[in-house]
């Protein structure tokens, strides 16, 4: 039930900056006090493969040989925070 929640909160979150990207540092940061770290990062990897959230690597402005990773929510990830598409792996508080 957790990890439900948690994808759900992460949907609910990128819904609200929608469209801009998220940087993963910041995802993490921001559901931290609540979750693991490994949590997080599985539940972000299960929502990209789910198709409802993209994951953009970019190369970071300072550190040659670093990336930075990013996230946005798709189309059909709107789709979810809207309560359009029901999924029952991504728990929603509106969506009851």
């Amino acid at each position: 039930m957790a990890n439900e929640t948690l994808r759900g909160n992460i949907i609910e979150f990128l819904y609200k900056v929608y469209p801009a990207m998220v940087l993963e540092l910041d995802l993490v940061s921001i559901f931290y006090q609540h979750h693991r770290d490994t949590d997080i990062r599985k539940s972000l990897a299960y929502l990209v493969d789910c198709e409802y959230v993209e994951k953009h690597e970019k190369p970071h402005p300072v550190r040659r040989f670093e990336k930075q990773v990013f996230y946005k929510l798709t189309a059909e990830g709107v789709q979810v925070a809207e309560c359009i598409k029901r999924d029952d792996t991504v728990l929603l508080e509106g969506c009851q």
